[in-house]
């Protein structure tokens, strides 16, 4: 299963209904991954737009380098997210985490509206 970044900014800030079903997903002792730019991208959301101190974002951040498998996309995976935005018109941060997915043979699980609307999975359909 890759789990989008949001699920993790979800789960760290306690979003309403949001953050208590990635928290029930993160916590349900299923096998994660997510690319190497989710923590980076997690940090910077946890610490310019939620306003977290810098030590709770390196908290969380670290969490997801202890209990989740990251994975540096190849950059195969970037020319096939290319060609799927090309063809789809879907909204180019959602093509490399589905393309990612794909290629690792793995449940995209997000809390975005448009990869869901790809194929991706929502959290509460593991939770």
């Amino acid at each position: 299963m890759l789990v989008d970044t949001n699920v993790f900014i979800a789960s760290s800030t306690d979003e309403s209904d949001r953050g208590e079903t990635a928290t029930e997903l993160l916590n349900a002792g299923h096998e994660f991954t997510t690319t190497v730019l989710d923590p980076m991208e997690s940090r910077s959301v946890l610490t310019e737009k939620q306003r977290l101190e810098r030590s709770t974002a390196e908290g969380a951040t670290d969490d997801i380098w202890t209990h989740v498998a990251v994975y540096t996309p190849e950059p195969s995976d970037r020319v096939a997210a290319y060609e799927r935005q090309r063809e789809s018109s879907l909204h180019t941060v959602g093509c490399p985490p589905l393309e990612t997915a794909d290629g690792l043979d793995a449940e995209l699980v997000t809390l975005d509206a448009e990869p869901l609307d790809h194929g991706a999975s929502s959290p509460t359909t593991f939770a």
